[in-house]
């Protein structure tokens, strides 16, 4: 998280300073990248914890994008309120069919699916995670995912910090071959571009050849960044380490026992070990090392001795104390899973936990530290939105409210669908049959559901009505079509004698 004066940065000095800074940042990001993905990080011996507890974590809080839902107000007092006191409308501005199909439109074109799992698990992986937007030369809206090891937010001094550029650091090759540092700053007004120089690799110069002017409301940008500056392994990273080393020792004690010496007790070899050849220089006698392999292989070996000092052969081993090693790893192991707040997926309560509450329960401390996630990841994707809405406002003379937008985040767990969909039909007499199809844990598109049972119920009410005029609708039949009648139709009387 870097703080900047807004207007300075087109002070290439000043812009160079940020620079710098931004750099050590992206080099904190980068190690964390680089032991995630064992890439570039010097281990004796690689248990990536690291990469199952940031793809837990990710799987479970971005497996599934977040549902964003028009929300306009009805309630007729609430809104003479917010007119009275604050001056607002709401609740009219704008058709909200229209409003929901623009949105729905944006966040398919841009497949959120994929782009909001990318974002969640650059978060966990380097604790930031950034996005950009633009507007394409057919009027498509975008945003896009940008590397957090290349990408810093910018703010400025003011309380709450308010977000003010992105900077992002990459490097390309120019037409001559020479590799060059490229910078870019944006701003919701402008795109910089700094260039480094060959003299000085702490200088950058502005290139106006270049930069672009943007119009948007916002920083067209998407950041979101750890206040406390950590990733979802920042706090176990020596507890993994401490974890690989045990393992490593078990390895190297295991590698040496395997190549162990053989003591033969009572038995003198015909050769001795060492000779020395013609320049005075001792070497491994081949006569000795000839007579050893003829002792290993040999089917049976005599050694000299009496009751009292009997010969004997035998491994000189390493012996490894199976017990307290193994409790060592379990201990280890339960407190890297617990500070990184990440469920064993492997132990007995899991595999145990039959049901979607049993589940909740193992999830329970990661939901913690997703708390947090969840509020910043909410607040930019607001304010992704809201930029799109002026947008769409300001060139197509439409009166959308982005404050109308209700954003929620799901979790991906396994759902007891069964218990889900009992409880939705016992709230029918409670709640709207949209709010009902809305509780289903069903891949199903709510409005389109309610469209089609609509028209169906109208069918079978023309129908209904077509039969009575015509007298075509026996006593039988009228029973067993009694259930496609609409409740609000059986109810009603009629003057038809059978």
């Amino acid at each position: 998280m870097i703080q900047v004066n807004k207007e300075y940065l087109r002070n290439e000095g000043y812009t160079s300073t940020i620079i710098e800074k931004a750099k050590r940042e992206l080099s904190r990001k980068r190690a964390r990248y680089n032991r995630y993905t064992r890439s570039q990080y010097k281990s004796t011996i690689d248990i990536a914890m690291e990469y199952y507890i940031v793809n837990i974590a990710s799987g479970y809080f971005g497996g599934i994008a977040p549902e964003i839902v028009v929300k306009q107000e009805t309630n007729k007092k609430n809104i003479s309120v917010l007119k009275k006191l604050f001056n607002r409308v709401v609740g009219r501005n704008a058709d909200k069919d229209e409003f929901q199909i623009m949105i729905d439109y944006i966040r398919e074109y841009n497949d959120d699916d994929s782009v909001f799992y990318e974002l969640v698990k650059d978060y966990f992986i380097t604790g930031s995670c950034y996005g950009l937007q633009y507007e394409t030369e057919d009027n498509k809206l975008v945003y896009a995912r940008t590397p957090a090891i290349q990408t810093v937010a910018l703010y400025d001094y003011s309380t709450p910090m308010q977000k003010v550029g992105l900077v992002r650091i990459w490097n390309e090759t120019d037409n001559n071959g020479k590799d060059m540092e490229m910078v870019e700053i944006i701003t919701e007004t402008e795109k910089l571009y700094f260039k480094g120089t060959q003299k000085n690799k702490k200088e950058y110069l502005l290139d106006e050849t270049m930069t672009e002017e943007v119009d948007w409301l916002l920083v067209p940008a998407l950041a979101i960044e750890n206040p406390d500056n950590m990733c979802i392994f920042t706090a176990v990273e020596d507890l993994i380490d401490a974890f690989e080393t045990i393992i490593d020792n078990n390895k190297t004690t295991f590698e040496q026992n395997a190549d162990a010496k053989l003591v033969a007790i009572g038995y003198a070899p015909e050769n001795s070990l060492l000779v020395q050849d013609t320049n005075g220089n001792w070497i491994t006698n081949t006569a000795r090392t000839a007579e050893d392999n003829a002792v290993l292989s040999a089917k049976m070996l005599y050694v000299s001795g009496d009751n009292e000092n009997r010969g004997d052969f035998k491994w000189l081993i390493k012996d490894i104390n199976d017990t307290a090693s193994e409790n060592h790893k379990k201990t280890l192991m339960e407190l890297i899973l617990m500070m990184a707040c990440i469920p064993n997926v492997t132990d007995v309560g899991f595999t145990k936990a039959d049901n979607s509450s049993a589940l909740d329960k193992k999830f329970f401390p990661l939901e913690q530290i997703i708390i947090q996630a969840e509020k910043q990841f909410k607040k930019e994707y607001l304010a992704m939105f809201e930029n799109f809405i002026d947008r769409v406002n300001t060139k197509f003379s439409t009166d959308f409210d982005f404050s109308e937008i209700q954003i929620t985040f799901k979790r991906n767990l396994p759902t007891d669908k069964q218990n889900m969909i009992d409880m939705a039909l016992k709230l029918r007499s409670l709640l709207s049959d949209e709010s009902v199809l809305g509780l289903l844990p069903l891949d199903i598109d709510v409005e389109s559901e309610m469209a089609k049972k609509k028209e169906q119920n109208e069918e079978n009410i023309m129908k209904f009505k077509s039969n009575i005029k015509d007298g075509g609708l026996d006593v039988g039949e009228d029973r067993q079509r009694t259930n496609e009648i609409p409740e609000e139709l059986q109810k009603q009387p009629t003057n038809t004698q059978r």
